[in-house]
């Protein structure tokens, strides 16, 4: 038996003797595994328990940070100090409707974070705490009054203009991590995880393979998201600058990074540029949509352009392909010959 952990049984005895006896039996039957234990774990020590004995170890340091801000905002106000045992299902469901009705989250945060309490409540059925999860079979309802942000991607003449403004940017660092976001569509921990040995100058193709992540204290690399580790080609005039930004770097060897700056640098240093010559601001990742909308409305089939981004063909036909009015090598070329 460990800590925290507690057992009871009633049973009528008419002597100290007959009371020992008995005591001892429930005792045996427990250490057998015959009595299922009563936890006096809260729901917010479960969690604890979740990071420190599972999450840590088996979870990206994204997906772990991004699991603690989600109890911390809301499920640890709601329901963190009420024990494992004593959490209903109809408790859960008046979470999801308080997350979507009085929160103002959309439907797909709040399931989200009921999934969360899901997962965490899965861990206790498997380490013993708990019998039944009263977190599954949860309705989320709609918030039919949260408005969906919508994308306004650069038009043909502010790319053209931003295009113009990057080609003076002093800051050569920055200029080709800019650059190489906006030829290649990689997310931004993909470019920040570049080396020069990921490029084939000869073939002129490009290996996403790592991703750089932010941790507390630094950043660290993983695999890149979902493992679609992805190769393919890039236009001739990027890589020609990727050749003079390795010269303009006095020729480092081949495993040496592109980018020294951290991933928060990058972001805000890419608002500063786009602030300081009067362009739109948009967002890093938006210039990855930008990408991918350029391709599709230059003929290039969403599924291939997909593959090439890294993400399902379901979630590119939903992402801005109409934003700009006006196969792996073609792809290449339509942002090669775009101006």
């Amino acid at each position: 038996m460990c800590e925290g952990e507690r057992y009871s049984l009633y049973a009528e005895a008419f002597s100290t003797a007959e009371a020992n006896r008995k005591l001892a039996l429930f005792i045996a039957d427990v250490e057998k595994g015959k009595y299922k234990k009563e936890s006096r774990l809260t729901f917010i020590e479960l969690a604890q328990l979740f990071f420190d004995k599972y999450a840590n170890d088996n979870l990206s340091p994204t997906t772990v940070r991004d699991y603690k801000n989600r109890i911390n905002k809301y499920i640890a106000d709601e329901i963190g100090t009420t024990k494992i045992t004593k959490l209903k299902r109809l408790q859960i469901q008046e979470l999801a409707n308080k997350l979507v009705k009085e929160y103002n989250l959309s439907s797909k945060t709040a399931k989200n974070d009921i999934a969360l309490i899901s997962s965490i409540l899965n861990k206790g059925i498997e380490w013993d705490y708990l019998d039944y999860n009263v977190a599954d079979k949860i309705s989320i309802p709609k918030n039919l009054t949260k408005q969906k942000k919508k994308v306004i991607l650069y038009s043909y003449e502010e790319t053209k203009l931003f295009l113009e403004k990057l080609e003076q940017l002093k800051d050569k660092e920055l200029q080709i991590a800019i650059y190489t976001s906006f030829y290649t569509g990689a997310r931004r921990g993909e470019v920040m995880a570049l080396t020069f040995k990921d490029f084939n100058f000869e073939r002129n193709t490009i290996d996403l393979n790592k991703n750089r992540v932010n941790i507390k204290g630094g950043t660290t690399e993983k695999d890149i998201k979902n493992s679609r580790n992805r190769q393919f080609y890039v236009p001739k005039t990027y890589i020609k600058k990727i050749k003079e930004y390795y010269i303009y770097l006095k020729k480092p060897k081949k495993d040496t990074k592109l980018f020294t700056m951290h991933p928060d640098t990058f972001s805000n240093n890419f608002k500063d540029f786009l602030i300081k010559n009067n362009l739109r601001e948009i967002n890093l990742k938006d210039l990855r949509a930008l990408n991918e909308s350029i391709l599709v409305n230059n003929g290039r089939d969403i599924v291939s352009t997909a593959k090439r981004l890294g993400h399902l063909p379901s979630t590119a036909a939903n992402y801005y392909l109409d934003q700009i009015p006006e196969e792996d090598k073609k792809a290449s070329e339509i942002l090669e010959n775009l101006f």
